[in-house]
């Protein structure tokens, strides 16, 4: 008995889209990075010098996001964050009144008025 013919082999599914979203997802973190780098002080500081160090090679191999990347990050960004509530009435009197409580304890707040701006002699 002779086995029958074969099924042809299934080709895994391209992974475009996987690869696209790791593109942007790339450039998303790249960018963060280079905005820390500034907050250490570009390339004046070491922080920023190896952060910049790092982005620039692997820049060279993701390369930059086109605009269009750009607006999928945001995107991307709103599909992942975590939905906003509105608070409770009760919430939100605690909130006020921990607010209130802080800006007295930093001397802000309370029933005091605010001490007068003396005029500037003319």
């Amino acid at each position: 008995m002779t086995p029958g013919p074969t099924a042809p082999a299934t080709m895994p599914p391209r992974p475009e889209g996987l690869n696209a979203r790791a593109a942007i997802m790339a450039n998303w973190g790249l960018n963060l990075l280079e905005q820390a780098a500034q907050l250490y002080g570009g390339s004046r500081s070491e922080e920023g010098q190896e952060i910049l160090t790092a982005v620039l090679k692997l820049r060279k191999r993701f390369g930059s996001a086109s605009h269009d990347l750009t607006q999928q990050e945001v995107k991307l960004a709103g599909a992942r964050a975590t939905p906003i509530q509105t608070p409770t009435p009760q919430q939100s009197g605690a909130w006020q009144q921990m607010v209130k409580q802080r800006l007295e304890g930093m001397g802000g707040g309370g029933s005091a008025p605010a001490p007068a701006i003396p005029a500037a002699a003319a």
